[in-house]
């Protein structure tokens, strides 16, 4: 398979590495396969012969007009924008119009479309996630959703597939969208590469969300995760948190829908289970104790969310303590 790395100034550093490297080990342990796929023939491409990363280090890259378009696959690893606003202005701008249009013009003919963190918000902007699910970077997920409203985002999710796009996570999610797109034509070759490499966890983007980080953005339901801290032990109902901070129910339900893509209630639980998260694995408090400290009757209440929502026991969440 052809593949076409599109980088433009600005690239992000680990990311580009991560897509290399991934289809780079791919390849050298083809050998170890009985009939292996053909190895991918990958190109780094630009509408120069060079760009600067992020960290100002020098990429040569075949300029796009010199190619045909016999590439079957287009990745767009992420920029070294952090902020929404920065991100939008970028893709946004005249300057990456044509990059746009090149990706419009590659979906139209067949070529499967991927990208990661913020790299997606190219493919948001040249249009061609509309109507597909999709998911980004957690942090960047209430301002993707605002721009992007036809695109079904699920910034909960490291990986998502839709119909000729696929799209990843943050930062260490290029690896998994590199894998992904290997396992679309050898599965077994992306399970040993995947062993070569020592990722490929399944784990959940959402694991990692801050809901403080992703509330900040909305005046109202930055209000509501405030007064929801302030009132962690308590048992309080919706309606009463919309009423203390100056707002309905349903405006208070739209606000979070909006912004946050889950219901109040939902934001709840998550705010909860983050707590308890935390004194979980920093205490040798019991269920029982931390349940009550973050505002549940009882542990089973607290056992079946971190189930339900974590896919995860209490005894796991314990001693899944960080690595480093």
């Amino acid at each position: 398979m052809d593949v076409a790395v599109f980088v433009v100034d600005g690239v992000a550093d680990f990311g580009l590495a991560a897509v290399l490297e991934t289809f780079n080990t791919a390849n050298c342990v083809r050998s170890e396969l009985v009939g292996p796929p053909e190895p991918w023939q990958i190109r780094t491409v630009s509408f120069r012969d060079s760009v600067r990363t992020g960290n100002g280090y020098a990429v040569p890259t075949t300029p796009l007009d010199e190619i045909t378009d016999e590439f079957e696959l287009m990745i767009v690893p992420a920029v070294n924008v952090v902020a929404a606003d920065r991100l939008i202005d970028l893709v946004s701008a005249s300057a990456s119009r044509p990059a746009l249009d090149r990706l419009v013009a590659a979906h139209s003919r067949g070529v499967h479309l991927a990208a990661a963190c913020t790299g997606t918000f190219f493919l948001a902007e040249a249009g061609v996630l509309d109507g597909s699910p999709a998911t980004t970077s957690w942090w960047l997920g209430p301002s993707f959703r605002r721009r992007y409203p036809r695109v079904a985002l699920d910034e909960g999710r490291t990986l998502c597939r839709g119909r000729g796009v696929t799209t990843a996570g943050a930062a260490l999610s290029h690896m998994d969208l590199a894998l992904s797109l290997v396992a679309t034509t050898s599965p077994a070759l992306a399970e040993r590469a995947m062993c070569y490499l020592a990722v490929g966890s399944g784990r959940l983007q959402r694991d990692f969300i801050i809901p403080e980080v992703v509330a900040r953005g909305d005046s109202v339901t930055a209000a509501f995760e405030r007064w929801v801290r302030d009132h962690l032990t308590d048992n309080f109902r919706i309606g009463q948190a919309a009423r203390a901070i100056g707002v309905t129910e349903r405006t208070l339900q739209r606000a979070t829908n909006a912004e946050l893509g889950m219901s109040p209630t939902e934001f709840v639980h998550d705010i909860r289970m983050e707590r308890a998260k935390h004194l979980l694995r920093t205490t040798t408090l019991t269920v029982d104790a931390v349940a009550a400290k973050v505002g549940y009757l009882n542990a089973g209440t607290l056992r079946s969310l971190f189930r339900r929502r974590r896919g995860m026991s209490i005894s796991e969440i314990r001693t899944t303590r960080g690595s480093y």
